[in-house]
């Protein structure tokens, strides 16, 4: 079996990047998601300087503010995303296509211009479960050739059908206070092994917890508990014990 730990919310703040670096150097982790709507260019120096790693789009469009001029209505008052317009009844089922597009297709313009070869596409809080979000992924997908997350099965066996790649299987349970140990990490990849799965990703939120904003995330000091799981000697000998291999997202 292979496994891809994947570290969501690259760029969404400078200690949330050093984290991610950090897991790349000490730990598991060989991919990793870009918000490019709040990545700094120094954050994005840091990555093209990684070696032997995946990189993909962290799509969004609930934090931040839009590279595009998006629709007033789906923005806050400082003219920002906002998590609880996008996700409220008014919101996804109505998101305008082309804004949609626009957006998306500007923040994949954003990671490639800033030198980053990208091979996969996933979403900030799972937006792409949306159909008029996931529509322009599966296109985005075709015409550049990425894989995509598949958040559940009917989202895997819809992107199959599009002719669009995936990992067979999503661990999102490491994640939350109660989540984040060692231990309860190789009960969820034990329970995957024995599926009979293939290629399993690991949705993981390494980071920094000293300097990062208390406002800026709900997900604070549980990232920095993550980091030390993630770069655990005892995960690493585990691994190759059990003959899983960590991989790129190259599925």
């Amino acid at each position: 079996m292979r496994v891809v730990f994947n570290a969501d919310d690259y760029g969404s703040h400078p200690q949330i990047s050093r984290g991610i670096i950090e897991a790349i150097r000490r730990g598991v982790v060989r991919s990793t998601t870009v918000l490019a709507n709040m990545v700094t260019d120094e954050e994005l120096s840091w990555l093209a300087e990684m070696s032997n790693i995946s990189i993909g789009a962290h799509l969004n469009l609930t934090k931040g503010m839009p590279v595009t001029p998006f629709p007033q209505d789906f923005l806050n008052e400082h003219g920002g995303f906002s998590k609880e317009l996008i996700f409220s009844p008014e919101g996804g089922p109505v998101l305008p296509a082309d804004a949609v597009r626009e957006e998306l297709n500007a923040q994949v313009s954003r990671l490639e211009v800033g030198g980053l070869s990208l091979d996969h596409l996933d979403s900030h809080h799972h937006i792409h479960g949306f159909a008029s979000v996931l529509d322009v992924v599966v296109e985005f997908a075709r015409d550049r050739d990425l894989a995509v997350r598949a958040t559940c099965p009917w989202m895997s066996e819809y992107l199959a059908a599009q002719g669009v790649r995936s990992p067979g299987w999503l661990i999102t349970g490491f994640f939350g206070k109660n989540n984040i140990g060692g231990e309860h990490l190789m009960e969820l990849l034990r329970d995957v092994f024995a599926s009979g799965a293939s290629v399993v990703e690991v949705v993981c939120h390494p980071g920094f917890a000293d300097g990062l904003p208390e406002g800026h995330t709900g997900y604070r000091e549980e990232r920095e508990l993550e980091l030390q799981t993630l770069c655990s000697p005892g995960l690493a000998i585990w691994l190759n014990e059990e003959g899983i291999v960590v991989a790129k997202y190259d599925v």
